[in-house]
């Protein structure tokens, strides 16, 4: 299900002519739509020699009405891909495969429950619902037992390599060699 979306640009190219015509049904024929232009427009196509010459993150969305601590989760995930697209070293010519890339997202989404959060209450509230700290612990227990290959498999590889490297080791390799370091 999702529940977060990161929206990013990448752009890069060079210019080139395309002729900009138009139909003269008396002489059933195309002329330049523009006589000063000489028929011609430019447009901007990827051009393979420049890497990642223009990469922005133009939004990052949630659902609302999460609770809040599922909404952070889904924040710190979707903030772990922004990171990703505006890595200097990131390529959207060879992307990081989805497994790789989700899995470190959803690491740092179970991170940033364990550490990244104010310690959440024990009390119950008024519906008779669960208090925010068992709230908080299932939602780390769905992303450690997720048996989704992409976001379940790729964390448990994320989380294997995070407890040998670090996250600052994990995630540069990852953007560097677009695959989770040996362990």
């Amino acid at each position: 299900m999702t529940r977060g979306l990161c929206l990013s640009e990448h752009q890069s190219g060079r210019r080139f002519e395309v002729p900009r015509l138009t139909f003269d049904k008396n002489r059933k024929s195309f002329r330049p739509r523009d006589v000063e232009a000489k028929g011609y427009t430019y447009f901007q196509v990827p051009d393979a020699d420049k890497i990642n010459p223009d990469s922005s993150v133009t939004a990052i969305l949630c659902l609302s009405g999460l609770p809040s601590d599922l909404t952070a989760s889904v924040l710190a995930h979707e903030a772990t891909h922004a990171w990703i697209k505006l890595h200097p070293s990131f390529d959207i010519a060879e992307p990081i495969p989805p497994m790789v890339e989700e899995g470190c997202c959803q690491l740092m989404a179970l991170l940033f429950l364990n550490d990244g959060l104010k310690p959440a209450s024990l009390a119950i509230h008024d519906d008779k619902g669960p208090s925010d700290a068992k709230l908080r612990q299932y939602f780390k227990f769905s992303i450690e037992t997720d048996d989704n290959e992409i976001y379940g498999t790729g964390y448990r590889q994320a989380a294997k390599a995070y407890a040998n490297i670090g996250i600052e080791a994990l995630l540069s390799h990852v953007v560097l060699y677009k695959e989770f370091p040996e362990t």
